[in-house]
């Protein structure tokens, strides 16, 4: 998980809106709108949201794992299977655009 972040963190993708889809993708919350402000709001606090450091990100997954009634470790295992689909996905929209920005 915190291999995924920092590369998310590398790319600038470590904003509030960017770490709720990730944990939506990896199902620690459902796509509801409900969820997602409950999600949001346990970054009100942050100090930049659009630069969620790890210990904060941590944090909101601890969280999520104690009302959930799940393990950190269990949460934290769902966020990295899912980071390379995540980060391949990114990915191929980043080169779509620029094939689309050549004319290829």
């Amino acid at each position: 998980m915190e291999a995924i972040f920092e590369k998310m963190k590398k790319d600038g993708k470590n904003n509030v809106d960017g770490l709720i889809k990730w944990m939506k993708s990896a199902k620690l919350i459902d796509s509801t709108k409900e969820q997602e402000e409950k999600a949001r709001n346990l970054f009100k606090d942050a100090a930049d949201k659009s630069n969620i450091e790890l210990d904060k990100f941590k944090s909101v997954v601890q969280k999520l794992a104690e009302d959930q009634k799940k393990n950190f470790d269990d949460l934290a295992k769902q966020l990295a299977a899912e980071g390379p689909k995540l980060m391949k996905a990114a990915m191929a929209g980043v080169s779509a655009f620029k094939d689309a920005m050549t004319g290829k």
